[in-house]
């Protein structure tokens, strides 16, 4: 099998502009842990591509790299996949980036090891993830439009990108400061707007294929508030639970409500004081945590994605194995 890896910051998706190190650290590292995971498994041949100013990871060859420095990836992208059986993207959500790479492929007819376009476009929207958590019956935190009225939330409020990333473009407001902040805001419509819900930040790490889902490990995240807004300093990967199985049938209902959901996703959720916890988003896409997982658990994630192309979703028993990722320390 061929398989075309992108991953979009280190990939060339920054091409002409500045490289953003700390981005460019954590997908180098999201990168690194792909290619060894496939590089581990026989009858694979890899294609990467690779922003000029970014170093070969160690694993590829030189005859494994496409080196680009063209500033329009949907000129190259086109070519490269009619050479290839597969496309495994790793790209934000930000505006549409992930969701327009799903549909390249898909207008190539090139087999890729994501969810489909309409699915990655759900989970990229919060508000539209938001209503598949309620149809599912799925406790999730409150999330309204920045231009609705919000006057019956008391307390600290949190504004976001719609289609943002983790922590990306999130400030933490109180009443006052959210009233002048949206009245300056450009694009209302780009934001959305919830309450500040007390939680441990926390995520799943899942394979989802045919409507169905399999829970790989439950991660905590260390989040800070810094100046206004929210950092991801790290995470530790595979925390052991007492509540396994909760976590599953979250997923087994988010695998129903959006069967189009394959691969690799993450869940990001605020576990509450009580045990139980809220949903916030969905990643339909490799994650932070990710680097963590395969040696957590120890299984080779990417050999069970390709796994999944079948139908194959294989059980994995909890296991005891931390791992922690720090970014940006």
């Amino acid at each position: 099998m061929k398989i075309l890896v992108f991953e979009y910051i280190t990939g060339g998706g920054f091409a002409g502009q500045s490289l953003p190190a700390g981005l460019a650290a954590e997908g180098g590292l999201m990168l690194q842990t792909l290619l060894q995971e496939l590089k581990a498994l026989p009858g694979i041949e890899l294609t990467v591509m690779l922003d000029s100013r970014c170093q070969r990871p160690n694993v590829l060859t030189e005859a494994e790299v496409v080196r680009v420095n063209h500033p329009d990836i949907r000129t190259i992208l086109p070519k490269l996949l009619t050479a290839t059986d597969c496309f495994w993207p790793i790209a934000p959500e930000t505006d549409g980036i992930l969701h327009t790479l799903a549909e390249i492929a898909a207008a190539n007819r090139t087999p890729t090891l994501l969810s489909d376009p309409a699915t990655v476009a759900i989970c990229a929207d919060k508000l539209a993830s938001y209503r598949v958590f309620c149809e599912q019956g799925l406790p999730a935190v409150p999330t309204r439009r920045l231009v609705d009225d919000v006057g019956d939330w008391r307390g600290r409020l949190v504004v976001k990108p719609v289609d943002g990333v983790g922590c990306e473009g999130a400030r933490l407001l109180i009443a006052d400061q959210f009233s002048d902040w949206r009245n300056r805001c450009p694009d209302p419509t780009r934001y959305v707007v919830q309450p500040y819900c007390e939680g441990r930040p926390s995520s799943l790490s899942a394979l989802f294929a045919g409507g169905r889902a399999r829970l790989l490990s439950v991660n905590r995240q260390l989040i800070e508030v810094v100046d206004g807004g929210f950092a991801l300093r790290g995470c530790r990967v595979n925390v052991a639970v007492a509540a396994r199985s909760l976590y599953q049938g979250w997923l087994d209902q988010l695998a129903a409500g959006l069967p189009g959901l394959f691969g690799y996703a993450g869940v990001d959720w605020l576990e509450t004081a009580d045990g139980g916890g809220q949903l916030l988003e969905i990643n339909p896409r490799l994650t932070s945590s990710y680097p963590g997982v395969g040696r957590a658990i120890g299984i080779n994630v990417a050999e069970q994605v390709l796994r999944s192309i079948d139908g194959v979703l294989d059980t994995f028993p909890s296991c005891p194995g931390t791992v922690d990722i720090t970014f940006n320390l």
